[in-house]
């Protein structure tokens, strides 16, 4: 049953199996909710991506994508929602079907770039699964090969199970929108830039709450929020962290409503703009830095430095990670050190800002850097169970080298 059809972009919301039209979905609500928002990107960038896409899928000889990640079905179609129930995406040869439930309609005719939306009844997540994946086995005939990510835990098992019972042959897709994504255009970059410009409003919001004498973890954090949200379109996926003294030792601590006394305080953030990050780590402290504290930094510049020197179009991300460990080798026996010089950063949904391809600057990966990658470097250093100093920055690489996006310098903050 149609709800609605027209001669743009979008072809049809339609009501799958026995689901009702809701009364509230006539064809003139449709229109007039379709002017409330508008995708985050002109249709020209959907269509880029989408072309990159089927041809990634024309490789491994596809008849369909189905794609579960969230941050992919925006970054394919602009889609976005608080939601969290699966609401695939299928993408084929000629045509992008969004299916999500009736209450996510709404949602989908703001902000999705997409030509059919299905809808069935928000009452049962897992059956709304079912009614998607036969309606696709309807539309895509016997025994199609489907691209999807086995792997991927945004991935329903019960997809897999219903998509072997409708007799599909499926294709691990192998991050295929992900590998798409590790490369931004003009337009992402400039979200990622205007997000570097909103952590900066959230770092001299903590430095100026951290300097005062009633300074708590939870207050600090408090400030570093307000900031990052006062004229926001998005929220961080994941942080503020905030932690002081011993706990900050403890790796993935956050506040607590205690107070931060004199020890170094690190935080780790990320503004947002469109749901683009651009995370920086930096480490507080009220006091003269002493000479363990100042290793600490000394060694947190140096992967900084090392990281930006190097990283360029051409260069193998496991050199890149090579020279930095070098630069600080040999660690102290008590550091504690993720070995990470780099993970990919742009756009991200919950639950972290690392939403994406693990293509990371590390020994493990041989890859090449390209030009319109972005980077976040996580120089965090802990005396396991006393302290953390961590200084950090987003860069993007171009033809030339490294470019920081994030504002301010690679040292510890005096309060």
């Amino acid at each position: 049953m149609s709800a609605h059809e027209s001669q743009d972009a979008l072809r049809r919301v339609e009501a799958l199996g026995h689901t009702a039209v809701p009364p509230w979905l006539s064809d003139e609500a449709v229109e007039r909710v379709r002017r409330v928002e508008h995708p985050p990107f002109p249709p020209e960038e959907y269509e880029e991506r989408l072309a990159r896409v089927r041809q990634r899928m024309g490789a491994i000889e596809v008849d369909a994508l189905i794609v579960f990640r969230p941050s992919n079905i925006e970054y394919l179609t602009g889609y976005h929602t608080e939601e969290t129930a699966p609401q695939p995406l299928v993408v084929t040869a000629n045509a992008t079907s969004l299916y999500v439930p009736d209450l996510e309609v709404g949602r989908a005719l703001v902000s999705a770039t997409v030509d059919e939306i299905y809808f069935c009844s928000y009452t049962d997540a897992l059956q709304g699964i079912r009614e998607y994946l036969d309606h696709l086995h309807s539309t895509l005939g016997p025994h199609p090969r489907v691209g999807l990510e086995r792997a991927d835990s945004t991935t329903p098992m019960i997809a897999i199970d219903i998509l072997l019972e409708n007799g599909a042959a499926i294709v691990d897709s192998n991050r295929l929108v992900e590998r798409e994504r590790l490369v931004l255009s003009a337009r992402e970059l400039s979200c990622v830039e205007r997000a570097a410009a909103i952590t900066a409003r959230g770092q001299a919001a903590g430095i100026e709450a951290a300097g005062r004498a009633e300074a708590t973890e939870a207050s600090i954090a408090a400030a570093v929020s307000e900031a990052l949200l006062r004229a926001a379109d998005s929220a961080s996926a994941w942080g503020p962290v905030v932690v002081a003294g011993p706990r900050a030792g403890v790796p993935h601590s956050s506040f607590q409503p205690r107070g931060v006394g004199d020890s170094p305080v690190f935080l780790e953030f990320s503004g947002t703009h469109r749901r683009y990050h651009a995370p920086v780590m930096r480490t507080l402290i009220k006091r003269p830095v002493s000479g363990r504290e100042k290793q600490l930094v000394e060694l947190s510049q140096a992967i900084v430095q090392a990281v930006l020197e190097n990283a360029r179009p051409g260069m193998r991300a496991s050199m890149v990670a090579k020279i930095a460990r070098e630069a600080i080798e040999p660690l102290p026996p008590d550091v504690v050190f993720h070995q990470l010089f780099g993970y990919p950063i742009g756009l991200a949904h919950k639950p972290h800002w690392m939403d994406g391809f693990p293509f990371h600057i590390a020994d493990t990966n041989t890859e090449e850097l390209h030009s319109g990658m972005v980077f976040h470097i996580p120089a965090s250093l802990r005396v396991f169970g006393e302290m953390c100093i961590g200084i950090s920055q987003t860069f993007t690489i171009e033809p030339g080298g490294a470019r920081v996006l994030t504002h301010g310098a690679t040292d510890i903050i005096t309060v």
